[in-house]
């Protein structure tokens, strides 16, 4: 479904923003599940051992293509068909998992930040169904008539119940351009019910 970035993806810099691999070994792991367990959490299940690839910006982690950014980005996998808009490119990692797809017609990515797509793209072997454009997606909007039958929003580095009113302004302000003629259409956030939990 997702594939191991660390097959794509060298370690690289450019301004404020590198690409790293982790060496997760089991001692690392082992210490990182018992965090886990203390913090009542669940970001290492599953997790195994091995290298890790991590975008950092501004001396912060932003992704990494660990075992939760996978089972966490899976609904938007399953979901993902048609034209679909993703907000947020990461490490590309979803956004090579979607392109797969045969009942994935275009994707368009809008990201913030040109270093991360100077960073990612050119390692990445993108299909003819990609676009990526830099800008801010809450100010960014497509030309007028433009609709898509998936819409995935993916830009926060980690999950709290501060996100939940971005997500919520996201999705009124998108909700004109999901494809309605489409039964199945579909739009969503990383980590939604999450994140709505969080936030009560």
């Amino acid at each position: 479904m997702f594939p191991v970035m660390s097959e794509y993806l060298e370690p690289a810099t450019k301004g404020d923003f590198k690409i790293t691999h982790y060496d997760l070994t089991e001692e690392r792991l082992r210490i990182s599940k018992v965090r886990d367990m203390m913090n009542r959490r669940q970001e290492f299940d599953g997790q195994q051992a091995g290298t890790i690839v991590c975008l950092h910006g501004g001396g912060e982690l932003m992704m990494s293509d660990t075992e939760m950014e996978r089972r966490t980005n899976n609904w938007f996998f399953w979901n993902a068909h048609g034209d679909v808009l993703i907000g947020g490119l990461g490490l590309g990692m979803v956004l090579l998992g979607v392109e797969a797809k045969e009942k994935v017609k275009s994707i368009t990515v809008i990201e913030k930040h040109q270093e991360i797509i100077d960073l990612v793209v050119p390692q990445l072997p993108l299909n003819g169904k990609v676009k990526v454009i830099c800008g801010d997606v809450f100010g960014w909007y497509p030309d007028k008539g433009i609709a898509y039958d998936t819409i995935y929003f993916d830009i926060w580095n980690s999950i709290s119940g501060d996100n939940y009113e971005e997500m919520k302004t996201l999705h009124r302000r998108f909700a004109r351009r999901l494809n309605r003629d489409n039964p199945c259409c579909w739009m969503s956030c990383w980590r939604h019910e999450e994140a709505k939990k969080l936030a009560k």
